[in-house]
């Protein structure tokens, strides 16, 4: 009996601690921390599509440009109180689509014959001041954005420079 009173005594030993226990929740910490910024970055940081032209063109701006060239030396002939006379201009694009470099390439007469028409029609007066040479290159601009959503189905060129301006 004295073996009976002596087990009811002693306190139980405590259970052996499992193999692998704090192994188990370090890992499903480690789960749960990896999953959470997986999932911030996916939210945050991944580029989304935005309908705002304000963001698209942000967007734009972080891309490389790519210039080219649609007219080296575009010569027409102008109105004058004087009688005929002469402008030669050099005109580069500015993009960032890549696949729209080859449409502008593409439809270079398209574009160039156009211009001939827009520059033919300024009066010589227009074109002395910065901000005629400036009315003039938005002219253009606008001129080949229109034809190029006609023939390409976007604008693509984001920019028009005038790269020689000469008159005579």
């Amino acid at each position: 009996m004295s073996n009976e009173q002596e087990s009811r005594e002693s306190p139980a030993a405590p259970p052996a601690p499992k193999k692998g226990g704090w192994f188990g929740i370090g890992l499903i910490a480690l789960l749960a921390v990896g999953g959470g910024g997986a999932g911030a970055w996916f939210l945050l940081l991944s580029p989304k599509p935005s309908a705002d032209p304000e963001l698209a063109a942000a967007h734009a701006a972080s891309r490389e440009p790519i210039y080219v060239t649609l007219a080296e030396n575009l010569v027409v002939n102008f109105r004058s109180p004087g009688g005929t006379r002469f402008l030669q201009v050099g005109i580069d694009l500015m993009t960032y689509d890549e696949a729209g470099v080859h449409a502008l390439e593409k439809h270079a007469a398209v574009l160039r014959s156009d211009l001939i028409l827009l520059l033919s029609d300024q009066p010589q007066e227009a074109l002395l001041s910065r901000e005629g040479k400036e009315a003039l290159r938005e002219a253009a601009l606008a001129e080949i954005r229109k034809d190029m959503t006609e023939l390409h189905g976007s604008a693509v060129a984001e920019s028009l420079y005038f790269t020689t301006f000469v008159m005579q």
